[in-house]
């Protein structure tokens, strides 16, 4: 085992990514999935005011035998190749299993780069404690009803054993560095205080730091899912998944995925199948059935374009249960790791005036204090702002918001100097500069705002009076950053047991299906787990090669 030494040059880790509060209810809006399991019947999926509404209500019928022009038999099929599905297809081939992997890209797709692993043989090491107990705590809280105790626990529990499993099996193919969390100073966030390992696959052809580890992702897994198939995986690229195959009331025995000729290829898996396709935030219907806060013109981080919703629809056509959410909204700032077009985003939450392209101030600026980076209460008020975009004013104080930290105060003024933030000596020349629509607003807003900071109380939105002091916006230069918000991720939308089983109408499991990684409920409840840096990929990763496990029998077993 290698543990590499760390420091701010060497180990970086990742984007936080968040969602925010909960949705209202969606009954009379989103389709309810029945117990039918015939996919051939067409069978109707939805009861709504507005009969089969969605694209997905009617399961389609499943392919002719004219069309079908490939069939192979395995034991593992996989549905996707991202965080869960990767890891998931390296270990059955390391396992000797029969495996294989379709997926709808023409490589794997690895947004992000940090993987979470809690329970690590190096907690010790570096002063961590795992509270198994206090941690699901926490969660059930802060899930606000949608975290799932047991699935998150036990992938939790045993994610150190298997990410580190995974990352010393392809170390040979691409070398990782794994460091605490509190490790993290990458422009974006900030982290103070270690909770679980991270583990990283950098890029040593890239210079810049945080790059470095973005771009090496997507090379780690390209360079994993190619030592899978010399262990004998076959992996089909540019063949998305289609429909699942299901013996009328029973197990699931395969899919069909449709190759680039618009052929079908049918895989029939004897032991199971995984869906890890993903979410579905960039499907426009179905963030309008469950999120459509995030539908529309918000733009998405995601560079692949695959996060369509396909291994939910293929889930409850065959009759999985379809949870009804609240959805986990994500939501971000821009990753500008180099400050070319935005300020650090660490600096979205801190209590400066905020307003919004109109000059009108909208929120209590201390909300997004409680948790890190792109919050999920400030990001969620942000996106509902013009343009999705939210404007920070502050003034020659600025420092004292930073804490007088003579490296944040000249990156402040580096970004000053290179234009990602406004300065002006008077807020009519910021207005023009910035091109906020109704400059005598935002003078009036800037005017009520210091009245408010010199009496010592927001009475209009309650910020704490102890920012007041060093927030108003009364010593020229006057500056303003601007946050736009963007779309990342959700997740959910079909649930599951502890085993990654997927569940039916009933809540039980239906034999032979699985599902690792966005597509499974119950992960994150209806924002990022924020204290789970890395989360994502750490639910994704130890989550899916759970599944295989479990397929394989081998669940009693450590990795």
């Amino acid at each position: 085992m290698i543990i590499m030494n760390l420091s701010r040059r060497s180990f970086l880790a990742g984007a936080g990514l968040v969602a925010a509060g909960s949705m209202a209810s969606l009954s009379g809006c989103a389709p309810q999935a029945s117990t039918s399991s015939d996919a051939s019947k067409g069978t109707t999926l939805a009861s709504t005011s507005s009969e089969n509404r969605w694209s997905w209500s009617i399961a389609p019928e499943p392919p002719a035998e004219n069309e079908v022009s490939e069939e192979v038999d395995c034991e593992v099929l996989v549905v996707g190749l991202g965080s869960g599905g990767v890891p998931a297809t390296v270990y059955a081939a390391a396992m000797g299993a029969d495996v294989v992997a379709v997926t709808a890209g023409d490589a794997p797709e690895g947004e992000g780069a940090y993987i979470g692993a809690y329970n690590t043989k190096y907690d010790e090491q570096y002063g961590i404690k795992y509270d198994p107990a206090e941690l699901r705590a926490e969660y059930s809280y802060w899930g606000f009803g949608s975290n799932n105790g047991d699935v998150t626990g036990t992938i939790w529990d045993r994610s150190g054993n298997a990410v580190d499993w995974f990352a010393e099996y392809c170390n040979d193919v691409w070398p990782y560095e794994c460091g605490p969390d509190s490790a993290i100073n990458e422009g974006i966030h900030i982290r103070e205080t270690a909770t679980h390992m991270v583990y990283v696959f950098p890029d040593p052809e890239e210079e810049q730091e945080q790059e470095r580890v973005y771009n090496g992702f997507p090379e780690f897994l390209k360079a994993a899912c190619d030592k899978a198939e010399k262990d004998g995986a076959r992996i089909y690229y540019s063949t998305p998944a289609r429909q699942l195959i299901r013996e009328e009331g029973g197990r699931v025995k395969g899919a069909y995925a449709q190759k680039e000729d618009g052929s079908y290829l049918k895989i029939n898996a004897s032991l199971g199948v995984l869906l890890a396709t993903g979410d579905f935030h960039q499907n426009d219907e179905m963030l309008e059935a469950w999120l459509p806060l995030m539908r529309g013109d918000l733009i998405t981080r995601n560079p692949y374009g695959n996060a369509q919703g396909d291994g939910q629809k293929m889930a409850w056509w065959i009759g999985a249960g379809q949870d009804t959410g609240p959805f986990n909204i994500g939501l971000c700032w821009p990753h500008d790791f180099t400050f070319a077009k935005n300020s650090p985003s660490r600096w979205g939450s801190l209590p400066w005036l905020r307003v919004n392209i109109a000059g009108e101030r909208y929120t209590n600026e201390t909300i997004g204090s409680h948790e890190w980076y792109s919050t999920s209460p400030m990001c969620m008020i942000d996106v509902k702002q013009p343009g999705h975009t939210a404007y920070q004013i502050c003034d020659s104080k600025f420092g004292q918001m930073l804490e007088n930290n003579e490296s944040e105060i000249e990156i402040f003024k580096d970004c000053v100097e290179r234009g990602v933030i406004w300065s002006a000596d008077t807020i009519e020349e910021l207005a023009e500069k910035v091109g906020f629509t109704n400059p005598d607003r935002l003078v009036e807003t800037v005017k009520r705002y210091n009245e408010v900071c010199a009496g010592g109380s927001d009475v209009d939105f309650g910020v704490p009076a102890e920012y007041l002091a060093y927030s108003s916006v009364t010593e020229p230069p006057f500056y303003c950053m601007h946050r736009e918000v963007l779309k990342q991720w959700t997740d959910g939308g079909v649930n599951t047991n502890r085993y990654g089983q997927v569940l039916d109408t009933e809540h039980e499991p239906i034999e032979g299906l699985y599902a690792a990684g966005n597509i499974r409920s119950g992960l994150a409840g209806t924002h990022y787990l924020w204290k789970s840096f890395g989360s994502n990929k750490l639910n994704a990763t130890a989550g899916s090669m759970l599944c295989v496990k479990h397929m394989l029998g081998t669940w009693d077993e450590e990795f």
